[in-house]
């Protein structure tokens, strides 16, 4: 929480504030960020399907927006979203985040779902309509190469 109070001070830009991907411990965190963070309409994530409730009602509380983390899945996109807008969440304050792991399928497969989400939201579907993040930064951090030590990397420079 002091952190982000002091990131906050620093800078008058819309701050992303991304959990550990733990429940418990996201849970307890946000618990004590959300509050310090009030009214500065921050983005926090993520909710999932087994993990929304605590978040979405701190962003219902203290003016935030969420994050809504699924798979690369539109049906699982659909009932996180669900699942937020059935505890009083606006869905205009929501941003869709297909969990971009699934690279390894193929960038056809996960850009056809997304393509499709986005579609489906401008035809009508009001739980496809939100924007979407794309995290690969973080996943990015997950791949082997970018673990391995300096010797390992023979001529990589």
């Amino acid at each position: 929480a002091e952190t982000v109070e002091d990131v906050l001070d620093a800078t008058s830009l819309p701050l992303i504030i991304w959990g550990s991907g733990e429940d418990e411990k996201d849970n307890e965190v946000f618990t004590r960020v959300s509050p310090v963070a009030a009214g500065e309409n921050c983005l926090l994530g993520t909710i999932t399907e087994d993990n929304y409730r605590t978040l979405s009602a701190l962003s219902q509380a203290d003016g935030h927006k969420i994050v809504a983390e699924s798979p690369v899945d539109i049906n699982i996109a659909k009932q996180v979203n669900t699942l937020a807008l059935d505890v009083g969440f606006d869905l205009e304050n929501l941003v869709i985040f297909p969990d971009s792991p699934a690279l390894g399928y193929g960038i056809e497969y996960v850009y056809s779902i997304m393509e499709r989400t986005r579609l489906a939201g401008l035809k009508g579907d009001r739980l496809m309509a939100q924007p979407i993040l794309a995290n690969i930064g973080g996943e990015v951090w997950g791949t082997k190469e970018a673990k391995i030590s300096e010797a390992e990397k023979p001529g990589w420079g």
